[in-house]
């Protein structure tokens, strides 16, 4: 009986090793020490609703904001023309918009995770002459 114990404890340690190399990690892509490295460049943002009259599909060009480390500038977020940004707050896997005028007129507020180092999720309100819409986007890389 003695035998078989140790067995199964010399099987159980020799296993520990692989089921914690197994765990998911948190934060997707290389550790730069800058949480908002993996969100720079240019992402392709597929829309839905396309109520509006214009293309579902623009891109959004993401930028380090120079006056906050913690910051990104989202040029022609929402599709508003790229010409105006959107700042975000970066955390972890995660940009969040708070609410502000992009334009006069058009107000912006959302948040979009990235779920793979390509690809963000994203939620997001857009208020314009007083009325108020949500979308989803897919944006890739």
């Amino acid at each position: 009986m003695k035998t078989h114990r140790q067995l199964f404890q010399f099987w159980f340690l020799l296993l520990i090793p692989f089921a914690i190399s197994c765990v998911p990690e948190d934060d997707l892509g290389p550790d730069t020490g800058d949480p908002r490295d993996k969100f720079i460049g240019s992402w392709l943002f597929n829309e839905t609703p396309a109520a509006r009259n214009i293309d579902a599909t623009f891109t959004v060009t993401i930028s380090y904001d120079e006056g906050n480390s913690s910051q990104v500038m989202l040029r022609n977020f929402a599709g508003a023309g790229g010409q105006y940004s959107a700042y975000g707050i970066v955390t972890s896997n995660r940009i969040t918009v708070p609410e502000q005028e992009m334009a006069p007129g058009f107000m912006v507020e959302g948040s979009g995770t990235m779920s793979t180092t390509t690809s963000m999720d994203w939620e997001y309100t857009i208020t314009a002459g007083g009325d108020m819409e949500s979308f989803t986007a897919t944006a890739t890389k």
